[in-house]
């Protein structure tokens, strides 16, 4: 009996009530939703300041088609990520995650990290109400630190860099390698039947985003777009995946 009661406290945590469940889904996404389009409507906005203090208050000048030939450089090379990131990430930051992480920035290095080891570690997923609480908290938490790091490093980093053995300086080069592996040992691990199962139904995705990354390395027309067609095969292998599993299981059911 007090086995029972365990497991049916651990999916009430998990899952949520049904009354938290209405509240989030009627609520409290709504919210999110009104609320991140506002903010990053109003960062949108503020991003123009500089350019708006140069042309008009300082009266710098420059050519209608050098701002476009700038747009469109630009646009050429973060048109991939722009598309991709984000669904790259949502899965895991969840709505309310990813437009904190790209408003505050650093999604890849710091948010998305903090969001692995988080739901992980509380075994919380990010599709349940407990879940994107857990998220939302350690996400912004992580924020606030980056500011106090970054306020610490802007006043002074240059004495520190200074101070710093160059073994220390050229360790420098392997933290997005490291970062990398933790995520990817934090996701196998966070597998309720193991590390080897959770590496097992991983392996997959990892061999085919290898694979591709050589390919479309060794062919120029495709590497603007290297990160895009990795993203979208990956999903696309999840999606038959998702179908032959839902499958099995319809046919196992009618068993």
């Amino acid at each position: 009996m007090n086995e029972n009661m365990n497991k049916a406290a651990e999916v009430e945590i998990n899952t949520g009530s049904e009354e938290a469940k209405k509240d989030y889904a009627e609520h409290f996404m709504p919210a999110v939703h009104r609320i991140g389009r506002g903010t990053m409507g109003i960062s949108l906005v503020l991003v123009f300041l500089p350019v708006l203090y140069f042309v008009l208050i300082k009266g710098y000048r420059a050519p209608l088609s050098s701002y476009i030939s700038v747009l469109v450089g630009i646009s050429s090379i973060g048109m991939g990520m722009w598309l991709t990131e984000p669904l790259a990430y949502w899965p895991v930051l969840g709505s309310a995650g990813t437009y904190i992480g790209y408003l505050s920035g650093n999604v890849g290095a710091m948010r998305f990290p903090v969001a692995v080891n988080l739901q992980s570690t509380m075994k919380a997923d990010i599709n349940t109400p407990r879940g994107q609480v857990v998220t939302i908290v350690g996400i912004v938490s992580s924020v606030f630190a980056n500011l106090i790091l970054l306020l610490i490093f802007v006043l002074g980093g240059e004495w520190l860099i200074s101070v710093l053995p160059e073994v220390v300086m050229a360790s420098f080069a392997f933290v997005m390698v490291g970062l990398l592996s933790s995520m990817m040992v934090m996701r196998f691990s966070g597998n309720k039947e193991g590390f080897v199962k959770g590496f097992l139904e991983a392996f997959p995705y990892l061999a085919l985003a290898i694979i591709l990354k050589f390919v479309i390395g060794k062919i120029a027309v495709l590497a603007a777009w290297g990160m895009a067609i990795t993203v979208a095969s990956c999903i696309l292998l999840g999606y038959i995946f998702y179908k032959r599993d839902s499958k099995k299981d319809a046919e196992n059911a009618a068993k």
